[in-house]
């Protein structure tokens, strides 16, 4: 009689075990691709992100297209407008940031060691001489250089220097300010056009754009017009700033009043 209740247990047990190992074969399958997906969706995620980095790292680094495809006139300058203009607007910002920042320090009397970092290099950035002393710190000449270069005035320079994009300078160097540089600085890189800068996307151009209108002692007086601007409390605009732009061209005047025309022949085609 116990043989046989032992008998009937065992068997018991063995069908249960069966039942068992059979749901986890059947159900094998299914997670198996339940986590296979899980594991295909992680990894296009990372794709998808890294993708999206180096996309966004590609663009930062892009050169301009060529504009000659466009037909001449309203097309080619919108074209060159919207290739341009976001980099001049992004460089300005990063100014408007560094003033702001600059003009809620000015009457400070703590600075701490982090500040003192930033304000060495905005200064270094800027080409102002200063040690590091906060009670000397050169204010003046710090709120004259650090401030922005109009949005429409660069963007008609740009267009000016360039024939809307389409100079070989411009595609070649992505130069489209016509910036010259200095012999021991050229270099004879086959298929650049020498004797000029030339950069490695639109946005270092435009950036030596910027920092060399504010920098250079050759527009001085560009800087110093545009600080009465903000001490009488006006608006820093392209169409008071292009004629007080001397020393960019040998032409003088003639080539402000040149300029001003092209900007305001264009200026809508400019607005957001």
């Amino acid at each position: 009689m116990i043989k046989t209740l032992m008998k009937q247990l065992g068997a018991a047990i063995f069908l249960l075990l069966s039942v068992g190992l059979y749901n986890t074969v059947l159900a094998s399958p299914q997670v198996a691709e339940a986590h296979s997906k899980a594991l295909i969706k992680k990894v296009n995620t990372k794709s998808t992100a890294h993708s999206t980095k180096e996309y966004s790292r590609k663009s930062e680094m892009s050169s301009l297209p060529d504009l000659r495809k466009y037909p001449s006139g309203t097309p080619r300058k919108k074209a060159f407008l919207r290739a341009v203009m976001p980099y001049i607007t992004q460089q300005n910002a990063v100014i408007t940031a560094e003033r702001n920042w600059l003009i809620t320090k000015r009457y400070s009397s703590r600075f701490s060691p982090t500040e003192v970092t930033r304000l060495k290099d905005i200064t270094r950035r800027y080409k102002i001489a200063w040690q590091g002393n906060t009670k000397r710190i050169p204010w003046n000449t710090l709120l004259e250089r650090v401030d922005i270069i109009p949005t429409k005035m660069a963007a008609t320079m740009a267009a000016a220097e360039s024939g809307w994009g389409t100079s070989k300078l411009a595609r070649s160097n992505n130069n489209l300010f016509g910036m010259k540089c200095a012999k021991k600085h050229c270099n004879s890189e086959p298929g650049k056009v020498k004797g000029y800068q030339h950069y490695g996307s639109l946005k270092e151009g435009v950036n030596s754009y910027v920092v060399n209108l504010n920098t250079h002692p050759a527009y001085s007086s560009f800087r110093k017009s545009r600080a009465q601007l903000r001490k009488a409390d006006q608006e820093v605009t392209a169409s008071t700033m292009i004629h007080k732009l001397e020393g960019y061209s040998q032409k003088g005047n003639r080539y402000n009043n040149y300029l001003f025309a092209m900007y305001q022949s264009n200026q809508n085609l400019m607005s957001p």
